[in-house]
Order: C-alpha cells, then structure tokens, then sequence
C-alpha cells in the first residue's frame, strides 16, 4: 500500500507525518485503552493527530472481550462501552436487565453501583454468542476497582486479529 499525503483536517496548513506509536484511543469513551504500534498522522503544525485504525469492529469486539474477562468490577464508563458494543440504548438496557431505565442511568453516571448480580448478568450478555474461551466468570467482578490499569490493545498483523492485555499504570 502506497503512502497517501494527507492535509491536516483541522488547521489544513500543513501534511500529515505518519510515525508509528502507541496511541491513547479516548474516542471510545474509556481514558485507559492504548492502541499499541500502530500508525499515527501528526500535524506538525497544530499537533492534530489522526490514527489509522484497522478492523474497527474486530477492535471493540476485543476491547469488550477483555472488560468481560477483568478480575476487576467495571466502571461506570465501561458499562456505557459494553452496552452501546451491543447497539442497546439506556431503555434497551433496562429492558433487558429487568430494571428501570433510571437504574441504568445511575450506573452509568457512576451515582450508584452496579450490583454484582446485574454485573456478572451483564457479562454473559455480552458473551452470548461469542467464543471467548477463557472466561471465567468466578474470576470475572471479583475485586474492587481501587488500583488504575491500562488496557493495551494491538493487532497482530500476520493473524489480522487484535489482543489485549492488562498493565499497571505508570
């Protein structure tokens, strides 16, 4: 694939530099997903950046698959990930949990937790009809998100598949 010139989308002053980099991926909506080694278009002008993201499915398919697997209990932020990962909106939500869509809305704006029977419910949710062979749902929503984790994702390119895993953060 050749190299394409690009003009910054934002200030339209300058091309675009590709690097290869980690790449902060918040426009999922979680402030801890770290697309590793992947190519990223700075601006040299106004510092824009805009990532080539292949497989953007098969990536929240992976992203979800490792929140469904974490020992520890999911965020407000990462329900909202999972639900919309499902096409579900708040009242799809509470519809399918059997709860009030008032619930649901105190979930994801972090005012109330989620039980962990809605949790560990909520997890097979999102596993119904997907392989994922090495979840264990007596380890999944065990411990109590008190420690800051990062997930870094990168995509194998000779399997043309995405991975995941779990660090500390710095």
């Amino acid at each position: 694939m050749e190299n394409v010139k690009m003009r910054c989308p934002v200030c339209e002053r300058a091309e675009l530099v590709e690097n290869v980099q980690n790449y902060p991926y918040r426009e999922c909506g979680l402030d801890n997903v770290i697309l590793a080694g992947i190519t990223v278009r700075s601006c040299p002008e106004c510092g824009s950046l805009v990532p080539k993201i292949p497989r953007m499915e098969a990536l929240h398919d992976c992203i979800a698959h490792a929140l469904v697997k974490k020992e520890e209990r999911l965020t407000p932020a990462e329900i909202v990930f999972l639900r919309k990962s499902l096409g579900w909106s708040g009242s799809d939500f509470a519809e399918n949990l059997q709860c009030d869509k008032t619930q649901v809305s105190k979930w994801e704006n972090g005012r109330v937790p989620m039980s962990k029977q809605n949790e560990l419910l909520f997890r097979e949710i999102i596993v119904s009809g997907k392989k994922i062979t090495d979840y264990r749902r007596t380890d999944a929503a065990r411990k109590e998100g008190n420690k800051v984790v990062s997930l870094f994702v990168k995509i194998d390119e000779a399997k043309r598949q995405w991975t995941d895993e779990w660090r500390d953060a710095a």
